[in-house]
């Protein structure tokens, strides 16, 4: 019956990461991806997301950019853009302002992207603004705002992100780096006790 019961649970799950996938626009995803309910993900042009990324539940993740592979989104997690609405154009109500995904849009951050390099942790509730880049291996506080780059391997907290330390020590990062590019890592909507590391050959 246990059996039974986490077949249906990962079902319900790949299911529900599948029915986002489809409804999201100009979004590609790598294998192993995960994504909670209620999350919604959207790009003006292109957002493309790496192998193995878990996305939390009640997420917001609308600009374009890229996540590395590897990465661990927490709940309730936003990813958005810095400039979606010309709040300086004439003429309009900021209701009506000229929005950056139509055609005709020209207001700053037209062609900004985010990127979310390889291996990072994005703690629940964090706000990532448009045009940042999240460096390979770093970790973002739960409930942090970052308005600036992350360098790889820090860790930031705060509003607005500022670094508080290192996740590990720069002699460890290539021990880490090269572990990490000798193995697939399979993960599984069953369990973290379902997943496989297969040696690549």
């Amino acid at each position: 019956m246990k059996w039974l019961l986490i077949n249906i649970i990962a079902a319900l799950k790949n299911t529900i990461t599948q029915l986002i996938l489809l409804k999201a626009q100009n979004v590609t995803a790598g294998k192993y991806f995960h994504c909670g309910r209620g999350t919604s993900l959207w790009a003006p042009k292109k957002m493309k997301i790496g192998d193995n990324v878990y996305i939390g539940k009640y997420c917001t993740i609308e600009c374009d950019g890229e996540i590395g592979d590897g990465c661990l989104i927490a709940n309730n997690v936003g990813i958005v853009g810095r400039y979606d609405h010309d709040y300086t154009a004439l003429g309009y109500p900021i209701r009506c302002a000229p929005w950056i995904g139509g055609n005709d849009y020209t207001g700053r951050g037209k062609n900004i992207c985010t990127i979310i390099q390889e291996d990072v942790w994005i703690g629940f509730g964090t706000i990532v603004l448009g045009g940042i880049t999240i460096g390979r291996g770093s970790v973002i506080a739960a409930g942090s705002v970052v308005t600036k780059d992350v360098a790889p391997y820090d860790i930031v907290a705060g509003t607005p992100a500022k670094k508080i330390g290192e996740r590990m020590k720069i002699q460890n990062r290539t021990i880490h780096e090269k572990e990490i590019l000798r193995w697939n890592f399979i993960t599984s909507e069953k369990g973290y006790k379902y997943w496989k590391k297969i040696k690549k050959t």
